[in-house]
């Protein structure tokens, strides 16, 4: 991944107060999306996920990231695009929502690009090159009744007892960090 470098910009900068902001791009299907990288915590490729039943469409499990239960989401889903089988080198986005990491399933992972954001509205459309680019709005990707079906099921996975590494998701103990 090309990652352009400013070391002015901090993580915790506000980008709709700046104007300007870094992006990491990724695919799904023809179309390439992007996520503001102060929502990006790490990316990481596939790990065993634990299935989670009755959960809201799009959501395929768990896995475990350095001891936190992190809910699994395949973005091709919720778009409303087929869903490809999953291989070793499957990327995962894993981004700060609402006080609760998701791993987002992506095609694949490009670049981090610098780009001029509207100063209302970060969720919007930022344009590279000549392309235009949907910004995702990670706030938004659980409507409130999934976010709390997500957190009722969670919350039952934290209390059940450790068990003996046949049955959890594995851990992920690679990545590379943004």
């Amino acid at each position: 991944m090309k990652k352009q470098s400013d070391s002015s910009l901090s993580p915790s900068l506000d980008l709709d107060e700046i104007g300007s902001g870094h992006v990491l791009t990724f695919q799904l299907g023809a179309q390439r999306y992007g996520l503001p990288v102060t929502a990006v915590y790490q990316i990481i490729e596939i790990v065993a996920i634990t299935h989670l039943p009755q959960m809201p469409p799009g959501i395929q499990g768990a896995i475990n990231v350095h001891g936190r239960v992190v809910p699994v989401i395949d973005l091709r889903l919720r778009f409303g695009l087929p869903c490809l089988p999953y291989h070793l080198h499957t990327p995962l986005i894993l981004v700060e929502a609402s006080d609760q990491l998701l791993a987002l399933v992506v095609d694949a992972v490009h670049e981090v690009v610098e780009v001029a954001l509207p100063a209302q509205n970060a969720a919007a459309v930022v344009q590279v090159g000549q392309e235009l680019i949907p910004l995702i709005d990670v706030a938004h990707l659980l409507n409130p009744q999934e976010q709390q079906q997500l957190a009722q099921r969670l919350s039952a996975c934290a209390r059940r007892p450790a068990s003996n590494g046949k049955n959890g998701a594995a851990q992920a103990t690679t990545g590379v960090a943004v």
